[in-house]
């Protein structure tokens, strides 16, 4: 629905890629379930990843690389599991796998325009009501992420303005990944002992790792909090709290007259290499050697080839056309400088008198906001 809603928005820019995505994740998804099991199974957690990767990819992002990415998270979240669940979150990995390969930066466009946001809280509230259990998850992380925010802006000096503050951390970016990415269910723990452990330490690596990687630095937090959901369900054992999931699939085949298909762990690494070396050739082939991405770099200072700006007038070494169009998305704004390859945007805001650096603007197409992966500066940075 938001997907929909934000095409809709876009007048049709991200059409391409919510036609795809979801299908290259069913299909992919149902290669590996014909490998793996004896029978089919409804592919409903692929079809959400490839959703989920629609609404985070850029809405222009190249269909080759997009397609790639989705297929090797589907692909990987067969290959790396344990204890029968999947050890990663496939929107996460995709997300890093586009993001160090193609150098494409997550745009988060799951909020757009006037109502995008409300549509954003009424889905994420039927799916907190209809899994109840996990509620600890988003409270927890949400808990810890408001305070340490403002911790991190006063560690780096960055704006400590209260709208500022407030926008930071209900940005529709993090809201949608609390409420929708840290309580997937397959890979967080499901014990109510565990589920604070996992929300803080996501929280706490987020919020200060974000200043380092602010286009993924949440993501990557995402994925080490994986790691500690599979350490917690290793030190609860086989039937522990946190794998219910195999003993059940194993009542399941038996009630059919099905062998229980399980892969050795030769099968898995060697699925996962195939996945990723698959994933690089195409990778390699798309932007060429000499090209580096440089999203994981991105950093709190001006996004290179802007040329030479100041708080006054708008860099002149960008074009009319770009500057008419960030205008109409930022709004009041004097713009420094301008990246086309990253869509890093650095502009002056006369109202809250900050610099911000804006390392999304598709997030916030139609109106200015500061968003959680933004760096704002008060007073003029040129």
């Amino acid at each position: 629905m938001l997907a929909v809603y934000g095409t809709i928005f876009l007048k049709g820019l991200s059409l391409p890629s919510l036609l795809l995505l979801p299908v290259v994740a069913v299909v992919v998804d149902l290669g590996f379930k014909k490998v793996r099991f004896p029978s089919l199974r409804w592919p409903d957690a692929a079809l959400a990843s490839g959703l989920f990767l629609t609404l985070l990819l850029p809405p222009t992002v190249p269909l080759v690389a997009a397609g790639t990415v989705t297929a090797a998270a589907i692909g990987l979240r067969h290959a790396i599991r344990f204890r029968g669940r999947p050890v990663m979150n496939p929107a996460a990995t995709g997300l890093l796998l586009g993001a160090v390969l193609f150098g494409t930066a997550p745009a988060w466009w799951v909020a757009l325009g006037p109502y995008g946001e409300w549509l954003l809280l009424g889905l994420a509230a039927v799916i907190v009501t209809r899994n109840f259990p996990q509620w600890q998850l988003p409270a927890t992380f949400f808990a810890i992420y408001a305070p340490f925010t403002v911790v991190e802006r006063v560690l780096f000096g960055a704006a400590l303005a209260p709208r500022v503050l407030v926008l930071g951390v209900f940005d529709p970016s993090v809201l949608f990944f609390g409420l929708f990415m840290l309580t997937e269910p397959r890979t967080a723990p499901s014990g109510s002992s565990a589920q604070p452990l996992y929300a803080g330490v996501v929280a706490l690596v987020a919020v200060f790792l974000s200043a380092l990687l602010p286009s993924v630095g949440i993501l990557v937090a995402l994925v080490l909090g994986n790691l500690i959901a599979v350490i917690l369900r290793w030190e609860q054992g086989p039937t522990g709290a946190a794998a219910p999931s195999r003993p059940l699939k194993a009542r399941r085949a038996a009630q059919h007259g099905l062998p229980l298909a399980r892969w050795s762990a030769g099968r898995r690494a060697g699925a996962a290499a195939l996945v990723l070396l698959a994933v690089g050739v195409v990778a390699v082939a798309s932007i060429g050697p000499s090209a580096t991405p440089s999203v994981l770099l991105s950093s709190p200072g001006p996004p290179a080839g802007g040329g030479a700006g100041t708080c006054a007038i708008d860099n002149p070494s960008i074009p009319a056309a770009t500057l008419t169009s960030l205008h109409r998305i930022l709004g009041p704004s004097v713009i420094l400088s301008f990246d086309s390859n990253t869509g890093v945007v650095r502009f002056y805001d006369p109202v809250n008198h900050v610099t911000v650096t804006e390392t999304d603007l598709y997030e916030d197409y139609g109106y200015a906001e500061f968003n959680g992966d933004d760096y704002a500066v008060t007073g003029c940075v040129p």
